[in-house]
């Protein structure tokens, strides 16, 4: 089985990235937006400047990327924050063109309510699915982890248990309907370790209702994708469901949308590749992807140095 999770774990990380790379270009962008600029999105496409981003070619992926790669980076095997800050640092400097022209560097690295700083939960994911933490310990992890909001701390806690929950799932079998249902059983977990909001689950209440609607409508109880975490992880957890046996379908559905679609097509990224391991990826969109190699050095490092107790 812990073959089975690594693999899982780095298709994840992969499936991420590439999923930026398709969501790029849409980001801030209404669908009319992404049709008008873009002619939709089908495939890489160029991120164009504005008053908001600066240029990115096509195959890149951007800050969501960056933000995983250094929290990959600070991981032994948990991610440091103090190492996690230093590294984060590194990579606005390097690649400044890949973040909002706006963005500055405060601390802690939380931003408030969103969601760039949520990959802290795939390399605990990991973990706990190969079993070699408990919740406790990753319960008592999260709350070094300060000073961070709880709509944060609720945010880290649904994704990492959707994650592990998918590391041990057969993508043959899934049960797309038992996915919604943990969702809803890990946020309220999410509310008794880490109490006092409920924004989460109250989004993803209003949204249930919807679940057959068209992906735009459900994406305007979302904020139109806003970058609130309630929003993205509504969202996300929605085109999943959906789509979960097409990679290629759904991150073109999302990216379309607009909104904060770096984000979404991130997170659907990482389920695909936490439930179907590499094979979920689309083939074609691998060889394309520039920064394939760049990730893949730092998911080496992972299993070399930070991860030793992997094989």
């Amino acid at each position: 089985m812990s073959d089975i999770i690594k693999e899982k774990f780095q298709a994840t990380c992969i499936g991420a990235a590439l999923g930026e790379a398709i969501g790029m270009p849409a980001e801030g962008m209404t669908p009319q937006q992404v049709s008008s600029v873009h002619g939709g999105i089908d495939g890489f496409k160029s991120r164009p400047e504005s008053d908001d981003f600066s240029p990115v070619q096509a195959g890149h992926s951007a800050r969501q990327t960056e933000a995983l790669l250094s929290v990959l980076s600070a991981s032994a095997p948990l991610p440091d924050l103090q190492e996690f800050a230093f590294t984060l640092k590194q990579a606005l400097n390097s690649y400044p063109e890949k973040w909002p022209q706006s963005t500055t560097f405060a601390w802690p690295p939380f931003p408030d309510g969103g969601h760039y700083t949520f990959s802290f939960a795939i390399p605990a994911a990991r973990l706990l699915a190969e079993e070699r933490v408990t919740t406790d310990d990753l319960v008592s992890w999260m709350q070094s982890l300060t000073p961070s909001s709880v709509v944060w701390q609720q945010s880290i806690w649904l994704y990492l248990r959707l994650l592990s929950y998918l590391y041990r799932q057969d993508p043959n079998t899934f049960d797309a309907d038992e996915f919604l249902a943990r969702a809803a059983r890990f946020i309220k977990e999410a509310e008794g370790y880490f109490p006092g909001d409920y924004k989460i689950r109250r989004r993803m209440q209003v949204t249930e209702p919807l679940i057959d609607e068209s992906l735009e409508h459900i994406a305007k109880s979302c904020g139109n994708v806003s970058t609130l975490a309630e929003d993205m992880i509504t969202f996300v957890g929605v085109v999943f469901h959906r789509y979960h046996n097409d990679y290629r379908k759904a991150l073109l559905e999302a990216a379309n949308i607009g909104g904060s679609s770096e984000a979404s097509c991130f997170y659907l990224g990482s389920l695909f590749g936490a439930l179907g391991g590499k094979n979920a990826l689309d083939s074609e969109w691998l060889k394309g992807y520039k920064e394939l190699d760049r990730v893949m050095s730092v998911l080496d490092r992972v299993e070399e140095t930070l991860i030793p107790d992997s094989q």
